[in-house]
């Protein structure tokens, strides 16, 4: 059987970049639920038509947090700290965020994610 691999680094990418018209590319994703503070996960959770979710500023502007610092005119209204935690929130096609950890991505687009 073979597998194709893509690097944790390349899905980061892909998340972060934008379409022809500027919005989030779309994307589908494996990962697996944890939670330290309960003590719960393990389940596998695919999302078959998500995106990366947009930062508003306190200005009402609607960014999409790159690898870079934002403006320092448009100040975050919450700082979430993705980086820093490694994570990412995620938009689901009805609506729904989602916050997942970097490192429990198994599968972006069909490929096998691998550090």
């Amino acid at each position: 059987m073979n597998s194709t691999f893509i690097r944790l680094w390349d899905v980061l990418e892909i998340m972060d970049s934008m379409d022809g018209h500027g919005k989030p590319i779309r994307f589908q994703l494996k990962y697996v639920t944890a939670n330290r503070s309960t003590k719960e996960g393990g389940e596998i959770i695919e999302l078959k038509d998500a995106c990366k979710c947009s930062v508003r500023t306190k200005q009402g502007k609607e960014i999409f947090a790159e690898r870079k610092n934002f403006p320092v005119n448009d100040k975050v209204s919450k700082d979430p700290q993705h980086w820093s935690n490694s994570t990412r929130n995620i938009l689901l096609p009805n609506g729904q965020k989602r916050k997942l950890h970097i490192r429990l991505i198994i599968e972006f687009n069909n490929k096998k994610v691998c550090y």
